[in-house]
């Protein structure tokens, strides 16, 4: 079974087993749609949902207790591939990206794809080559071609040169 990641278990919330959760979707109320996520490949039934300050809180089947709760800190909640939304014109799962080559439009090696992560304006791309980190904003202006299925993201090499920062 194929597991895409949809959050992160952050801390345990109150004393009856409620789990606060860093959402890694675009949109967090698609929890409350949930019936199973899974953590550690194991299913756990989704009792009840609730969204609060950007964040998502989730009470588990057999999850009651404080000290239950803080066994899933640092977990990630997963989901079943065929239970994802359905993604529109342009839009990809972070999962389907990391592991990608990255390439400019002649084809030069840049590296490969480690991370993806939000920071509001834009989504911020982690790639590694020859050891090193190199980091960039995800702009459709850089982006020249997405082919998850032969695992290619290809940029622009001059305005990817323009804001792609090096680290070391």
């Amino acid at each position: 079974m194929e597991y895409l990641t949809v959050g992160e278990v952050i801390k345990a919330q109150g004393i009856r087993g409620e789990l606060k959760v860093r959402s890694l979707t675009d949109n967090s109320a698609r929890f409350k749609k949930l019936k199973i996520v899974y953590m550690g490949n194991r299913p756990h039934r989704i009792l009840s949902v609730r969204i609060s300050d950007g964040f998502v809180f989730l009470y588990l089947e057999n999850c009651d207790t404080r000290d239950k709760a803080l066994e899933f800190v640092g977990q990630e909640l997963k989901i079943d591939r065929v239970n994802a939304v359905e993604l529109g014109d342009g839009e990809y799962f972070i999962a389907d990206l990391i592991g990608c080559a990255l390439k400019d439009e002649n084809g030069a090696d840049l590296g490969v794809i480690k991370d993806i992560s939000g920071y509001g304006a834009a989504d911020v791309i982690t790639a590694v080559k020859d050891g090193k980190e190199l980091r960039f904003p995800f702009l459709k202006r850089i982006v020249v071609e997405i082919d998850t299925a032969k695992k290619i993201f290809t940029v622009d090499g001059k305005k990817f040169s323009e804001v792609c920062v090096y680290d070391g």
